[in-house]
């Protein structure tokens, strides 16, 4: 008889339902696997044939033909040894097929029967649940993992041999119902603390504006001002994850195989620093079989980019697409992948090559062609594309000694609080926070007072703005107003945001230049900005 066992097959992060139909007839002994299947998947053969036979059982001596539909979908992955040989043990009588009926099979073997935890069990199990399939049948290793789908009863197993007493009714598998699973809320924020950092306000204050509203941060400032220091506390601010980013971002490590039984999913926002020899692909994606590259890995968390310009320029021209459209599209022959990228991007750079270009304390030693070429490294499109650019100075000693010991936790507040905000302002819009608006959301949802809005066009056309970077203005002073607890964005919220597009040391923005007069104002905004403790 024909046999038919359900199981499902990756296809980037997502995954689509797979029947593995089985035929078993007289004839020469062979065995055929077809329906689009892959090397790997073909190499399963001989994995079955041990395991089943090193179960106690028997391996047929006819012609046996699996075929795995649809046949236009690629398969790939040892996870279908599992499925393969419960059709052939089903279709021998050697177990009871109708026990196998709205069952998914998911596991492989190894060649004593033994079952192996795989990669990527949680797309499927979500697939094959939005499908109705309310039952599966899992390796031990990845029952932690797939604890995370609310809708299927699962049956771990370690052994063939246990599956087949189950299905024979001769000794059932424990099970772990929908509602006996604890699902997992995100963790506190751990790490290093902001209050380990003395002085640097300036930066401080932007970070918390960058993680408020999800704006890009670009940090430029010789080395030892702390640009590394500062970036690796940001995860600390970040709120809480809540089940669905939990299960977004789980998924997306558990297909790049980064999960284990020691972390079987991932309770805190992922923090990702790539070294700046990383090719294209590893940043955003890619090979033969398309996986997820750093910025997909920094999904929902912080991916932070030291040596900025260090980093090759076709390299971080990479970045352009994600930071605007929040995913990335991959195309092979006729296979298209997506990938998500909703991330904090946070970028250090030195002013120059040697690092000291600017510095107070300390001499230049680079040509000015040597600077104008390092800077080129960074194309003006990606600048464009990131909100907040800032310079840092070394720290005084007065500040070192003397300077505010602001928390994380406290930080976190304010992030929370202004989030929470733009939260209830974009119900229903797709999007969450200041950093995602486009230009025709961001004339629905941001409203002026009357005298920033008479002194906008002045801003725009006197120094020439471009329509982005008058967006990215436009934002940021929506996310401090935010912070504020403002219902509109007043002129000093503006002159704020502008002074967070400097230009690094040397090159002073005439843009900066036109809210000097407000830059006194703006600056005892962002000292009383934070919680208690903050004013210098």
């Amino acid at each position: 008889m024909l046999s038919v066992i359900s199981t499902a097959a990756l296809h980037g992060l997502d995954a689509v339902a797979v029947n593995v139909e089985t035929d078993i007839t007289n004839g020469l002994p062979v065995f055929h696997i077809v329906g689009l299947a892959d090397v790997g998947v073909k190499e399963a053969r001989e994995r079955i044939r041990s395991a089943v036979v090193n179960s106690g059982c028997r391996m047929p001596t006819a012609r046996i033909i699996i075929n795995m539909s649809p046949a236009d979908v690629r398969k790939r992955g040892t996870h279908l040894d599992l499925p393969m040989a419960m059709g052939i043990l089903a279709d021998t009588g050697q177990i009871l097929a109708e026990e196998t009926r709205g069952c998914v099979f998911i596991g492989e073997l190894s060649l004593d029967g033994t079952i192996r935890r795989v990669n990527g069990i949680l797309p499927m199990l979500l697939q094959m649940e939005r499908l109705g399939f309310r039952s599966a049948v899992i390796p031990q290793g990845n029952r932690r993992e797939a604890g995370l789908v609310r809708g299927i009863d699962l049956y771990p197993a370690s052994h063939l041999r246990e599956v087949i007493d189950h299905f024979n009714l001769a000794a059932p598998l424990p099970r772990i119902g929908r509602d006996e699973r604890q699902f997992p809320d995100g963790e506190e924020p751990g790490g290093p603390d902001f209050v380990d950092v003395r002085g640097q306000e300036y930066a401080k204050r932007a970070i918390v504006i960058a993680a408020a509203g999800g704006h890009g941060l670009l940090m430029t400032g010789s080395p030892s001002t702390g640009k590394t220091m500062l970036a690796e506390r940001i995860p600390s601010i970040l709120p809480r994850m809540n089940y669905e980013e939990i299960l977004e971002v789980t998924r997306i490590y558990s297909v790049a195989g980064l999960l284990d039984e020691k972390l079987p999913y991932i309770m805190v926002r992922p923090f990702r620093s790539p070294h700046h020899s990383i090719t294209p692909a590893g940043l955003v994606g890619g090979g033969a079989v398309p996986v997820p590259g750093e910025i997909t890995l920094a999904d929902k968390g912080v991916l932070f980019l030291d040596e900025f310009g260090e980093f090759d320029r076709g390299t971080i021209d990479m970045l352009r697409q994600p930071l605007e459209n929040r995913k990335i599209e991959i195309s092979r022959l006729s296979e298209r992948f997506v990938f998500p990228a909703d991330f904090l991007l946070v970028a250090a750079a030195n002013p120059c090559r040697c690092g000291y270009y600017g510095d107070e304390e300390h001499e230049c030693r680079c040509t000015a062609s040597e600077i104008e070429r390092y800077r080129s490294r960074i194309s003006g499109p990606i600048m464009d594309r990131i909100d907040l650019h800032i310079t840092l100075r070394n720290v005084r000693y007065r500040e070192l000694t003397g300077g505010t010991s602001i928390t994380s936790a406290q930080m976190r507040e304010q992030v929370e609080r202004a989030r929470r905000i733009q939260e209830e302002r974009f119900r229903g819009t797709g999007i969450q926070r200041n950093g995602q608006l486009d230009s025709r959301m961001a004339e629905r949802f941001i409203r002026f007072d009357e005298d920033a809005q008479s002194r906008l066009g002045m801003l725009y056309d006197t120094y020439a703005l471009n329509p982005r970077t008058f967006l990215k203005i436009r934002k940021v002073a929506r996310t401090i107003a935010d912070l504020e607890g403002a219902e509109q964005v007043r002129w000093e919220h503006i002159a704020e945001a502008v002074q967070y597009r400097e230009e690094p040391p040397g090159r002073r923005s005439t843009v900066t230049e036109t809210v000097s007069s407000a830059g006194e104002q703006a600056g005892k905004g962002k000292r009383r900005g934070g919680a208690e403790g903050w004013t210098e």
